[in-house]
């Protein structure tokens, strides 16, 4: 079997949740780990077919009247193995890639004006994030509230919450000094 990638573990937990087509995967990774793991559809279906080959999720077809068939994909003995594995490994460290970081790294180069707005947008998303963990957190209490699960997607969801703020009131901070800046 291939070295499994990150893409894979995240299909993998997915589906621990139970038996679910590309297109549920998609729909379920955009409210729940969609926050901080994100997977295209040209990147679900790919590598679906490339884990049913190698035996880590089986595929069975479902037939749907007056629309097309789907497959349908739930994990397999082999495929919650290699999962358990990869959960007992420690996390790698990862450089993100952040453009508004770089920019600001580089704002000395343009009108403190640029950077301001830059900042002021990027609070104003972090506003928007806490409205989504808001609605998220409402969801999961009602929809899983007996969820052994839930625990640790709150605990998820506690950590864009608290990043979130954090970065809100760095935002705000660093509008301050690019206004005492243009001073």
């Amino acid at each position: 079997m291939s070295r499994l990638n990150q893409s894979q573990f995240a299909l993998l937990g997915l589906l621990s949740f139970g038996a679910m087509s590309g297109y549920d995967l998609k729909q379920l990774s955009g409210w729940s780990v969609g926050h901080f793991w994100r997977e295209s559809y040209g990147q679900i279906y790919p590598t679906l077919k490339k884990m049913a080959t190698e035996g880590l999720v089986s595929r069975k077809n479902e037939a749907n009247p007056g629309r097309p068939d789907r497959y349908v994909y739930a994990l397999t003995t082999a495929g919650r193995k290699e999962l358990t594995a990869w959960l007992r490994k420690p996390p790698s460290a990862e450089v993100p890639r952040n453009e508004f970081l770089l920019k600001l790294f580089f704002g000395g180069l343009a009108s403190p004006s640029i950077s301001a707005e830059h900042v002021a947008e990027h609070r104003a998303q972090c506003q928007r994030a806490l409205a989504t963990y808001k609605a998220t957190r409402k969801r999961l209490e009602k929809e899983a509230a007996n969820d052994p699960q839930k625990p640790f997607w709150l605990m998820t969801l506690s950590y864009g919450e608290h990043m979130a703020r954090a970065k809100a009131k760095w935002c705000d901070e660093t509008l301050k000094e690019l206004e005492d800046r243009k001073k």
